[in-house]
Order: structure tokens, then sequence, then C-alpha cells
């Protein structure tokens, strides 16, 4: 039946080169933890990107043998080196500084404000190649694939290459961000849009967060390559006679897991540590250090709070949780310092008379601390400028107990799920931001558990393990012949088998049943 092919930049580890010798360390983030139950199946493939510094190109076995013998034997990896000026030129200058840029709406301060000739070298020499190269990797690899999993903006083009390769096996394309409309696209150069937008018109299925997203892809396609375009079915066709179905599949957690990471060593040394600063009101913020997050915003606007509400000196405090995030890149580095003058500013003015910073800052990425700060929390704010979801809310939403208020920028994916039972707000309003944290720090018991029990009861009926089986099931539609049978471990529509089947982890597979290894690869 051959392999399940994931495809992501990142994979479950990443590959450091250190001291002349790779180093795996465990990869975090939504996305790994969303996918890896299915990439624990031992008929899964997992490719992903490596950056190779100069160093390391003569030294390309040793990652071989760091991905076979000292990673998880349960993943079948498939690392894929690219040098470092390629990796740097695809994933730096063209995925984050201007696509993760664009697709939040940040072209201008703290985003790309032009496009140079380095940018549109970056572009073939990088973006594109790095595209090239992975579809190269999937064939040299000799797997034979049984359907495609595509993961996020890095590799746009990637579904009508692989289409190429590999014409008769199922592709999907997932987007993890918010996809724009044509006005917005416009912003880059025709050549580069129509690359996106027929790269991903290779897929069978193109996944997206939510209908806004669905709509502003169906929309760009329509205007900007002049495709047919059934709104109503939200189905594109292609130029090549295909019907390319569009679908939404809201991301989300495993409220099991994040239960059971509440029992932990980690949480438990957190809530320790944690304990002086939960002693009075307090707001929180998770977020990783990116301009997508509005930060500013959100410090600017506890400023005002505290001016409109001097009774609140003293009596409240904002814990910020702010992971490091691309700290390579010059843009985050102001954006940073940006973040920390707000910070400043609101302490140096209220700090006396609160008698300590009423705005605490942990730059850090650490998971079980911030689950306990979400735990005990007045109010969560998150009032990033655009989220594709935000699984923030949803882990809040299942830790809270104190109970806490969600105060929520409209412009959030996960607005569009649990919008009735959080405060809105416009993620450039601080006079309204201000208010919604006086609102949700008045707020009655009675009301707060209301709103938390709704947003609550949303997150459990639609989880991670949803979000993954939707996709299989929407591969399985579109198989033919054999290839549909057992994609996602269940029987085909019409066989009777209708609820999602919730992706399980397997018993690990003795090394002996792997050819005596673990069946982990790079490719060279």
């Amino acid at each position: 039946m051959g392999r399940i092919v994931l495809i992501s930049n990142r994979g479950p580890n990443d590959f450091v080169w250190q001291e002349d010798r790779w180093i795996p360390k465990p990869a975090s983030g939504g996305l790994v933890s969303m996918i890896d139950p299915l990439a624990l199946r031992p008929d899964v493939a997992w490719f992903c990107c490596v950056s190779e510094p100069p160093g390391a190109s003569e030294a390309r076995a040793s990652l071989f043998t760091t991905a076979a013998d000292q990673t998880d034997p349960e993943h079948h990896i498939v690392p894929v080196p690219l040098p470092a000026r390629v990796y740097q030129a695809y994933y730096g200058a063209i995925s984050n500084e201007v696509l993760w840029m664009l697709q939040h709406h940040l072209v201008g301060q703290f985003g790309y404000s032009s496009l140079d000739a380095a940018r549109h070298c970056a572009w073939s020499e990088g973006y594109l190649e790095a595209n090239r190269r992975m579809v190269a990797a999937v064939r040299a690899s000799g797997i034979r694939p049984r359907a495609f999993l595509i993961q996020d903006y890095h590799f746009y083009p990637l579904p009508a290459l692989l289409r190429q390769a590999f014409p008769d096996t199922p592709i999907l394309h997932y987007t993890h961000i918010p996809f724009p409309g044509p006005a917005t696209l416009k912003l880059i150069p025709q050549h580069w849009r129509d690359a996106i937008l027929v790269g991903m018109l290779g897929a069978d299925v193109i996944g997206l967060q939510t209908l806004w997203d669905a709509r502003s892809f169906l929309g760009s396609c329509e205007e900007l390559l002049g495709a047919e375009v059934d709104y109503k079915n939200r189905t594109v066709l292609a130029a090549d006679g295909r019907v390319v179905r569009v679908r939404v599949f809201p991301a989300s957690t495993d409220p099991a897991a994040v239960q059971q990471t509440m029992h932990s060593p980690g949480v438990l040394s957190a809530r320790q540590r944690l304990a002086p600063f939960l002693d009075k009101l307090t707001v929180v913020r998770v977020d990783r250090l990116d301009p997508s997050k509005n930060q500013v915003i959100g410090f600017k606007a506890f400023g005002r709070l505290l001016e409109m509400r001097p009774e609140l000196r003293g009596r409240l405090r904002f814990l910020a949780f702010l992971v490091p995030s691309r700290t390579d890149l010059s843009v985050y580095r102001d954006y940073r310092a940006a973040v920390y003058a707000a910070i400043r500013e609101v302490n140096i003015t209220y700090a006396q008379e609160c008698g300590f910073d009423p705005v605490e800052v942990f730059y850090t990425n650490d998971r079980e601390q911030a689950l306990v700060a979400m735990e005990r929390c007045d109010a969560l704010l998150v009032n990033s400028r655009e989220d594709g979801m935000n699984l923030v809310v949803k882990e809040w939403a299942v830790v809270s107990n104190r109970p806490g208020v969600a105060i929520l920028s409209e412009t959030c994916g996960v607005a569009s799920e649990i919008g009735a039972e959080a405060l809105m707000i416009s993620p450039l309003d601080i006079e309204g931001t201000a208010r919604a944290l006086a609102q949700a720090i008045a707020m009655s018991n009675e009301e707060r558990w209301a709103r938390l029990a709704g947003i609550r009861a949303k997150v459990h009926s639609w989880t991670a393990a949803h979000w993954l089986s939707a996709q299989l099931d929407a591969l399985s539609e579109v198989s033919s012949g054999p290839a549909v049978v057992n994609i996602n471990g269940r029987a085909p529509a019409g066989c009777g088998a209708r609820e999602p089947v919730q992706p399980c982890r397997p018993k690990p597979v003795p090394a002996a049943g792997r050819s005596g290894r673990p069946s982990i690869r790079a490719v060279i």
C-alpha cells in the first residue's frame, strides 16, 4: 500500500550542527503536537528540512547516523539537508520575512516594506529551490507514497511539483496561518502569487483554518488566476481539469494530553515558582515574541487600564510569557526592543504606586509554567493582529479554574468558534482593549463560569484528533481503487463507518521488526 508521507519545514526533532556533529533536539510547537499521533504510525514517513552549515556538507553520513540511531525509533524521519544559504533564503528571507508578514497583514512597520533584487534572488534560489529539493528527496528515498499531507506556507509550490512526479497519489495541503485575499496577494509580484496559487492547486484537497480563509483563497483563484470557482461547494477547477476541494479544518488541541500535563512534575514545580506572582488579580498573555501577536498594543492597553482605574494599582498584575522567536532576523530583534520599551513605560509610570512592577515578563519557552499561569489567571489577553487559529486560547479553556475570561481579537481564527463566549476586541484599539480588561476583572463568577463552560465544550467537541481525522477522511474520499482503504485506519465513505476515528499512538514496533534498525534515514 505504500506510506502516508508527511512534509513540513520542521519535524519532531531539530537537527543542529554543533561541535562538528549533528545533535538531535525535540522540536516544539502546535504543528508538531497535532500531527505527531499520525507520525507515530509505522506506515507514515515524515520529511522535514535541515539547515546544513558549510562545515557539515562533508558529514552528511553522520546526519544519517544521527537520525537513525539517536531519535525516537517509533518515527520514520527523513531529514532533507539544505545548504545554509538555500535554507536562509527559503525560510528566513521569504517564508518568514515575506509570506508570514504578508499573510498577517504586517507589510510596513515590523514587516517587509519592499522587494529588492536580493529578495527576488531568495525567491528563486531559496524558496523555489527548497521546494524542488524536497520533491527530489521524496523520489530519491525509494518510498512509495500512498498519500501526501503537506504542511503550511513553506511549501506552497510543492503540491504541483509532486503532482508531476506522482500523478496518481492523493495530495492534501494545509495552511496553518491566515490566507490573504486577492488585494493582499497583489503586494507580491505576479509570478510569485501565480506560483503560490497554481502550486496549491496541484493538491486534491486544500485545507484552511476558517471559512474566511477559504473564501479568501477561492476569491484569489478567481480574480488572480481566472479560475472557475464554485463558492457554494468550495471547489476550484484546476488548469488540468481536476476539481480541487477547499475544506475547513480548524486546528485544535488534545484536552486529555493537556490535562495529563497538569499533573506532571514540571507543572508541580512551576506552581511553586509562580505562587508569589499569582496572589493578586492577574492578567496573562502567552505567545511568541512576534509582530503578529501585537504585544505592544496589549501592554499599552494595560497601562491605559491602570490610568483609568486607579483602584487596581497594587491589586492587579500582568504576567507576560513571551517565547523567543526567530531571533536571527533583524525585524524580530527590532520588534523585541519595541515590546520591552512599552513594558518599561508601564512599569516606570506605576511601579512606585503599585509597590512592584505591574508587568512581569518571562522570556522563555516553558510550556508548563505558562499552563500554570493560565490555570490561575483572571483574564487571558490574546490581541493578535491576526492568527490562523491560536491554540493558546483552547489550552487555556482546558486548564482554567479560577475561572478566567478570554479577551480576544476578532481577527483570530479561534474567534469564529468561540467569539460569543469571549470579550471581543479590535487588535488596534487600545481604549477598547483597556475597557475589555476592566470588564473581565469586574465580571461575576457566575458569568465567568458560564462563558468558560461554553468555550470548553467546543474545545472538547473538536480536538486535534478530529482535525487530523477529517483531513485523512478528505484524502480517502478523493482516492480511487485499493488506495482508498485504510488511509486513515477506517473503511471508506459509504461503508458504514461515519464517525471520525481518533488517531491512536501505536504500540512500539520492535527494532527487529524493521530490518533490525529504526526506519529513519536522511536523503542525501
